[in-house]
């Protein structure tokens, strides 16, 4: 009978991507349908899991996922979800905290009807935490979890200003000087950050304000059971939190269980998931909701395309999957040219296909709206894609990057009928761009991104990479003429010597480089470049466009230097060949202005690289 009624099949445990909420503004979630089912039923509770806010949402995402299989596992429904303006989701204007509170309500509904259960409990990291305690009550929750709560609105946004203003003033310090650039090369004039934006994020005065209003000291004790788990870096309020709620919520468990830390790394890469913690969380939960005999839904319909409006353009955005690995295809609604090229975005470093500060979501929109099908998508190992074939998450260069991109490539020929492919990464996405385009034809332009490794060896680790590198020779030039920098080597803050040795090596190869160039000058013979210069002229020589975009201040621009000469001079004068460099934009392009420029660069690049001769083509 339990086999009749709870048929153990894997596609009722694997996690399923969908659209749900407003037409106009549809959400992404992912539900995670609870494992415990084909042992005999259902706890009748859905977790909502409520994400933290920008940065802290790209870091923590991997530990979602695995927070969601812990909960599904323990015998719970679990939604994890983007709100309006984040991630996958789509834009919508208004305040913010009022839209995330209604998100939260949504995504609570939608769980309920999907999985038919009864009860909800809700799950916030740090923000996430915020919101989900001031709508708790509201949505008629059954129980609240809370890991380093962000107690106060007020606090938690002056805490982020004071982020922001350490990192400004680093930026402001680091800023490259201008120097003349060749017609293939365009610098771009540094830009100030606006007071506006939080690492890459919009943080308005508006958004200040709203999120200000809020504060758990002031609410009301929330009238069912709360788990508090209090961060392990840092003193917070959780402990005052806890002494608050408990004179009128007798079911209120304070927790300090280690790995908060270390989950919240600046880099996605070096983040942990903090299993003690998820487990906890399943622990405590699992005793207030029993498992209960109910007959489920085998087959569940959930969205996977919707329509978009971006400007005056209407694009679909479809959710798809290709052999274990995930993705988003945005493409216009009406005229899809056949002849244009499909345009694939690959991770950057560990961050999921969203990119840092959605730089990816941003870009995939915009050119579609401009006539041109993309693929944004997660490697193996990233996001939610499966692991890589070594069993591994994170692994920023891992050796079956390329296979994937071919995989990515395959799939989009079968689905959507492409035959020719832009393919565009930053940093380590870059050098997959890089290593693909060389081995496939059917790549007819390359856009690289602060490109950081032209080899990576097996063996090779991001660790040793980052205690070997340093920042371009422009930023050194600058700082030595800053007093700070002075009183930094003084107080020995700064490895000197590393710096020495490492510039020393980068003008040793600059030297040899003038010696090719020169040789070049008048013997044209490709035969004196170096490797990787060769490499890009067969590529060029292939009829392959290629656009670098960097920063000023980023070390990629000495390392294209140290392959291709001063200004990519071993590159040639060809058309098909463009550099772009901007001042103070970072590694990442934080800045907003960036961005913004970034993805006008690009959208102004392919159309003019490729919409003429596809329109001449379709005549």
């Amino acid at each position: 009978m339990a086999t009749q009624l709870y048929p153990s099949k894997d596609i009722l445990f694997t996690p399923q991507a969908f659209w749900f909420g407003e037409n106009h503004a549809p959400l992404l979630g992912w539900y995670h349908p609870a494992r415990k089912r084909d042992l005999g039923g259902s706890r009748q509770c859905g977790v909502v899991l409520c994400p933290p806010f920008g940065h802290e949402y790209m870091v923590s995402y991997l530990s979602y996922k695995h927070l969601a299989n812990t909960l599904a596992k323990a015998g719970f429904d679990v939604l994890f979800f983007d709100y309006n303006n984040s991630g996958d989701s789509a834009n919508l204007d208004g305040d913010r905290v009022a839209i995330w509170q209604s998100n939260i309500s949504a995504a609570a509904t939608q769980l309920r009807q999907i999985a038919g259960i009864e009860h909800i409990a809700l799950f916030g990291l740090r923000l996430g935490a915020l919101l989900a305690a001031s709508v708790a009550t509201d949505i008629q929750a059954s129980a609240l979890v809370m890991l380093a709560p962000a107690v106060s609105g007020r606090a938690y946004c002056r805490e982020l200003q004071v982020l922001r203003n350490m990192s400004s003033l680093h930026s402001t310090s680091a800023a490259a000087p201008a120097e003349q650039s060749t017609p293939a090369e365009k610098t771009e004039p540094e830009q100030q950050i606006s007071d506006d934006e939080i690492t890459g994020y919009e943080f308005s005065a508006e958004m200040r304000s709203s999120i200000g209003k809020l504060d758990m000291l002031k609410m009301p004790a929330p009238d069912m059971p709360v788990l508090i788990m209090s961060r392990d870096d840092v003193a917070g309020q959780e402990e005052k939190l806890a002494n608050s709620w408990n004179q009128s919520n007798p079911h209120l468990h304070l927790s300090s269980s280690p790995g908060y830390a270390d989950m919240m790394k600046p880099d996605a890469h070096d983040t942990k998931v903090p299993e003690e913690i998820w487990l906890e969380v399943a622990a405590w939960l699992a005793p207030l909701f029993d498992i209960q005999p109910v007959p489920i839904n085998e087959k569940i319909n959930l969205e996977t395309a919707i329509t978009l409006q971006i400007d005056a353009q209407v694009i679909t955005e479809n959710l798809v999957s290709f052999e274990e690995m995930v993705g988003v295809v945005s493409r216009p609604v009406n005229s899809v040219s056949l002849t244009l090229p499909t345009v694939l975005l690959t991770n950057i470093g560990a961050n999921h296909r969203v990119g840092n500060h959605q730089l990816y979501v941003k870009l995939a929109r915009e050119l579609a709206a401009n006539g041109f099908t993309v693929l944004r998508f997660d490697k193996a190992g990233i996001g939610y894609s499966k692991a890589t074939p070594e069993g591994k998450e994170n692994d920023v260069y891992a050796n079956g990057g390329v296979n994937d991109m071919r995989s990515a490539m395959q799939f989009m020929r079968i689905a959507f009928g492409s035959e020719l492919f832009v393919i565009g990464g930053l940093c380590s996405g870059a050098y997959f761009c890089y290593l693909t385009a060389m081995e496939e034809a059917s790549v007819k332009g390359i856009i690289l991104m602060n490109q950081l490794v032209y080899h990576w060896n097996e063996g090779d680790s991001l660790e040793a990479r980052r205690k070997e590198s340093i920042k371009s020779t422009h930023f050194y030039v600058k700082a030595i003429r800053n007093l700070h920098t002075w009183k930094r080597v003084l107080r020995g803050e700064i490895q000197f010597r590393q710096i020495f040795v490492r510039l020393s090596q980068r003008v040793t190869k600059r030297l040899h480089i003038l010696s090719q160039a020169f040789i070049t000058k008048f013997i044209e013979s490709h035969h004196f470049l170096g490797k990787v210069a060769r490499q890009f002229r067969q590529m060029e020589a292939r009829g392959t466009e290629i656009l670098m975009i960097m920063d000023a201040g980023d070390s990629s621009v000495d390392l294209m230097t140290e392959n291709f000469g001063r200004h990519g001079v071993l590159l040639g004068k060809s058309p098909r060949v463009r550099l772009e460099i901007l001042k103070g934009a970072d590694h990442t392009f934080t800045p907003r202005w960036a961005q913004k420029r970034v993805i006008s660069v690009i959208t102004t690049h392919l159309q003019k690289r490729f919409q003429a001769a596809s329109a001449n083509v379709e005549k």
